[in-house]
């Protein structure tokens, strides 16, 4: 077979395809920058107003939160005297309302009838009451078996004997100090650990 003869002198070349990806490249151009004009008219000041104002509102409520904070922190402390004297009163206050009836009664309840109560001292402590209790006991198995009886009664937390001491009377004389809960309600943590 033979080859055609072309005489022209600027031969035909079929160039649909270049033409044809040259069109939609400039379509696709056409596309992206109308997009980037889309995106920059919403980046105009007239159009983000809104978030300028939100912006602008955000950084007033942060001026004025740390100018709060500044004031704060300049507050004074009270006067160690006043707080000291404070703190006298809410002692008084304390022992004032303090129910000696109640506590005298669960003591009498759990005494042995050879201990004799020679002093009582409560002292109230964030809320919580520690009794300090002299006792004249007539031998030391009777200020022991005290303590016993004292941990059995659920007003009666964390028992221990302070000194013991010989008395001039023959008798020995005990010191305890214990937790005192007057609703009787100890924990019950408390009450298998001091057993």
């Amino acid at each position: 077979m033979r080859a055609r003869l072309n005489l022209a002198s600027q031969p035909f070349r079929n160039e649909r395809v270049p033409a044809l990806l040259f069109g939609m490249a400039c379509v696709a151009l056409l596309a992206a920058t109308v997009q980037h004009g889309l995106m920059i008219r919403r980046l105009l000041p007239g159009q983000s107003s809104a978030l300028h104002r939100e912006v602008a509102a955000l950084e007033e409520e942060a001026a004025r939160l740390r100018s709060e904070s500044a004031e704060l922190r300049g507050v004074a402390l009270p006067d160690k005297t006043r707080v000291e004297e404070w703190q006298l009163v809410k002692d008084l206050v304390d022992r004032r309302v303090f129910r000696w009836t109640e506590l005298f009664a669960r003591l009498a309840d759990a005494l042995p009838p050879d201990v004799r109560l020679t002093g009582i001292a409560p002292a109230v402590k964030d809320g919580g009451v520690t009794l300090n209790v002299d006792a004249a006991v007539k031998s030391l198995e009777s200020g022991l078996a005290f303590i016993q009886k004292l941990e059995e009664r659920p007003e009666f937390t964390d028992v221990y004997p302070k000194g013991v001491a010989s008395a001039r009377t023959g008798e020995e004389e005990f010191s305890y100090v214990m937790r005192y809960l007057a609703d009787g309600s100890a924990p019950a943590a408390t009450k298998g650990a001091g057993r």
